[in-house]
C-alpha cells in the first residue's frame, strides 16, 4: 500500500516536535525524535519504491534506499550517528548512572536537527521524483 505522504507528514511532524523540544532544553528527547523523523523520512522514501522494511535500524533502511536511489548513500554517516538515539535517549538504564536526558547536549541536540533534517529534504525529493514518474 503506497503511504509515502503519510509516512512523510509523520517524519515532518516528529521533526516538529524536536523542535518545539528544542526551545525547552530536553536534548535527549529533541535527538530521539530526529531519530524518529529520519526512520519515517526513510520508510516513505522506501514504500514510495514498494519496499517495507522492518526495524528501526536507520542505517540498514538507509542502504536498502541506496541500492535504489545511490544520491542519498552520502548520508550513510548521518544515519549512523541519528542511529545512537533510538534507545539511550530515552532509557536511564543505558548508561552507569543519571537520567538520560543528563547524558545529552545542547549541540548534539542541534546536530541531530541539521541531520534529520538533511535526510528528511532528500527522501522528499525522492518520493515527489517516484510520484511525477507515476
Amino acid at each position: 500500500m503506497e503511504r509515502s505522504a503519510s509516512l512523510l507528514k509523520d517524519a515532518d511532524d516528529f521533526l516538529g516536535a524536536a523542535k518545539d523540544l528544542l526551545a525547552t532544553g530536553r536534548w535527549a528527547k529533541v535527538c530521539f525524535n530526529c531519530q524518529q523523523a529520519a526512520e519515517l523520512a526513510l520508510r516513505a522514501a522506501l514504500n514510495s519504491l514498494g519496499l517495507e522494511i522492518r526495524g528501526h535500524d536507520l542505517s540498514l533502511l538507509l542502504s536498502e534506499l541506496a541500492s535504489h536511489e545511490p544520491d542519498i548513500k552520502p548520508l550513510s554517516d548521518i544515519a549512523k550517528r541519528l542511529d545512537q538515539y533510538y534507545i539511550p535517549t530515552r532509557y536511564a538504564n543505558a548508561f552507569y548512572s543519571g537520567s538520560a536526558m543528563e547524558h545529552y547536549t545542547q549541540a548534539q541536540a542541534n546536530e541531530a536537527l541539521q541531520q534529520a533534517e538533511s535526510i528528511l529534504e532528500t527522501c522528499r525529493r525522492i518520493v515527489a521524483e517516484r510520484k511525477a514518474q507515476g
